[in-house]
């Protein structure tokens, strides 16, 4: 799953991710991301998100995805520089992210972590 509010964004991640054979579901509403989330958890193995949203940030998305499936895998992305005690402030206790992301970054490069996070996902 990736959450972003920038549509354009969304459509370049998705289709070229989709191209390796990965499935992608996109929100562009952090909100309506929560509430399939909390429907369908099991569906997903790792969520990528925008941390600067309008409606909920994405450390608010973070916590409550890892309330609902601690297991899930996390990648956080900003265009904005992000500091270690920001995000231990932000998170719950005990939340692990997998991997931050400075904007902008390149498909390939975005392609690259992915499977990363996926074999270690696997030999859990």
């Amino acid at each position: 799953m990736i959450i972003d509010d920038e549509k354009d964004l969304l459509f370049v991640y998705k289709s070229g991710l989709e191209i390796d054979g990965m499935e992608i579901t996109t929100f562009d509403d952090p909100i309506l991301a929560l509430k399939e989330f909390t429907k369908n958890s099991e569906k997903y193995c790792l969520v990528i998100t925008d941390m600067r949203m309008p409606s909920i940030s994405g450390y608010e998305i973070i916590n409550r995805f890892k309330d609902i499936n601690p297991k899930i895998r996390v990648i956080m992305i900003s265009a904005y520089n992000i500091t270690e005690n920001e995000i231990i402030q932000n998170l719950n206790p005990n939340i692990k992210i997998d991997r931050l992301i400075q904007k902008p970054i390149t498909l390939e490069n975005l392609r690259v972590i992915i499977e990363g996070i996926w074999k270690e996902y696997k030999n859990i």
